[in-house]
């Protein structure tokens, strides 16, 4: 899993290899200043939840997702 923080273009990026995953077993859930991921692998539950923000951002409405070939890539918009 790899975050970047794209300070000029107010967003931030994830990078997450989920494979052999499908995208049916895949959850992404944003709040104001965290991101969860869960990946759900034949009954095993693997998450990891980050508050990657620097203070004094929090997460806008402009949120993306994609996935392709097992590489989930998540875009999320950051605002002060």
């Amino acid at each position: 899993m790899q975050f970047v923080y794209e300070g000029p273009a107010d967003r931030l990026r994830a990078a997450v290899d989920v494979a052999p995953a499908a995208i049916d077993d895949v959850t992404v859930e944003v709040g104001s200043r965290r991101v969860r991921i869960a990946v759900d692998c034949d009954g095993d539950v693997a998450e990891r939840t980050v508050t990657p923000l620097p203070p004094g951002l929090a997460f806008g409405d402009d949120r993306q997702a994609r996935y392709n070939n097992g590489v989930l890539t998540v875009s999320i918009e950051t605002e002060s």
